[in-house]
């Protein structure tokens, strides 16, 4: 049976690039494949969801419904083909998958974290070499050692990763990003031209035991009215009430801002870096503060052979959420080639109508900006397209 196209449709049908989507695991492989670390409350979900009636139900329909069924139930959830015919029905060419794993892997350190991210990164290898490239499964580069996270990022370049995941919940290595320290791992990205991502879990997540320190301390969060989240969460996924969705951006602007004001994109013009799933509505006033220093900055002989703002326009680029107000985003702050599509397939987050809930904003936006939002802009994370 063929999957069916559903809801709105994009000029660019069949040619667009999603720059956020995950990959899901069955239970078992997940906790083989996270062993000591665990997988906190979405592998506790997906144990007790995972061959369900409801489960078993949603997996039937799923080809008559692609957008709609979410979750470990979706179309190409687990399985590379069905990956395929999932982005065949809904227009998606190609699409980056990340980890649908709470990411403790990728945040803690030691060595289960480290052994965990590489039992990951084979899995990943392997999905991105059974869809051509077309489903670009982002490996897990842990930074707690940098000697370590070297020789990763090269074993997985040799293996063909066409994107790595960072984590920003504690300084890389002790330190910042834009320490020379880190030099090598920017520069062995900009050389085999694989991008580097930021996710909403790589600064932490509200319901983890261990502490975050780039993420403010869970006990803001402990309040009746703060505890707000889906019933029967789909796929897991973090609660997206009113308190971490508001917070998420924290961590991976702070990295964002040390890599801009530190000269990593200086040092490394060509380096590609995406911030995926956490919100749009932050960059521009960073962008904004960046570039108002640096002003500053330059009236004591301290400057900066570019704008701030222009190295991000020139490297770096973010998924809004699909209720963020683009249109105003955009005429406040500019920045409009930065901003790229993103479903959030098959999380419930990402809607069940997630071209037309950015149309929204792009048919607004003048004729051209649908092909710059849906493709053109996230060509920087998907090299070799045009």
């Amino acid at each position: 049976m063929t999957a069916r196209i559903t809801k709105t449709r994009s000029k660019l049908e069949g040619r667009l690039l999603d720059c956020d989507s995950h990959l899901y695991m069955a239970p078992d492989m997940m906790r083989e494949v996270l062993g000591e670390v665990d997988g906190d409350f979405v592998l506790d979900f997906l144990e007790q969801f995972h061959g369900s009636k409801t489960d078993l139900a949603a997996r039937a329909g799923n080809r008559d419904d692609v957008w709609g069924t979410k979750g470990i139930s979706a179309l190409g959830a687990c399985d590379p083909d069905d990956r395929l015919a999932a982005m065949d029905a809904t227009g998606i060419e190609a699409a980056l998958l990340f980890p649908n794993t709470a990411l403790r892997e990728l945040r803690m350190a030691g060595k289960a974290s480290v052994d965990a991210c590489r039992r990951y990164n084979d899995y990943a290898l392997d999905w991105t070499r059974r869809t051509l490239g077309r489903a670009r499964a982002v490996c897990q580069i842990n930074l707690s050692d940098p000697e370590a996270a070297l020789a990763e990022l090269h074993r997985v370049i040799a293996g063909g990763a066409r994107g790595v995941l960072l984590s920003c919940a504690t300084p890389p290595g002790g330190v910042s990003p834009a320490h020379r320290i880190w030099d090598p791992f920017w520069a062995a990205l900009t050389e085999a031209d694989v991008p580097a991502f930021l996710h909403i879990a790589s600064g932490g997540v509200v319901s983890s035991a261990e502490p975050d320190p780039m993420l403010p301390p869970r006990a803001f969060a402990d309040a009746d009215a703060l505890r707000v989240s889906f019933d029967g969460r789909a796929g897991g996924e973090e609660a997206i009430g009113p308190y971490y969705i508001l917070v998420c951006h924290v961590a991976p602007e702070i990295f964002l801002l040390t890599m801009v004001m530190g000269g990593v994109f200086e040092r490394h013009p060509a380096l590609r870096f995406g911030i995926i799933e956490c919100g749009a509505g932050w960059l521009g006033p960073l962008c904004e503060r960046m570039d108002q220093h640096a002003d500053l900055m330059a009236k004591v002989g301290i400057t900066y052979p570019l704008k701030p703002s222009d190295y991000v326009r020139r490297n770096v680029r973010v998924t809004p959420f699909w209720h963020e107000d683009l249109v105003r985003i955009i005429d406040r702050y500019g920045l409009s080639e930065v901003y790229t599509f993103n479903s959030d397939y098959p999380h419930i987050e990402g809607s069940r109508d997630p071209v037309g809930k950015f149309r929204k904003w792009t048919d607004q936006l003048g004729a051209n900006y649908e092909r710059a939002f849906f493709r053109d802009n996230a060509i920087l994370l998907f090299p070799g397209m045009n």
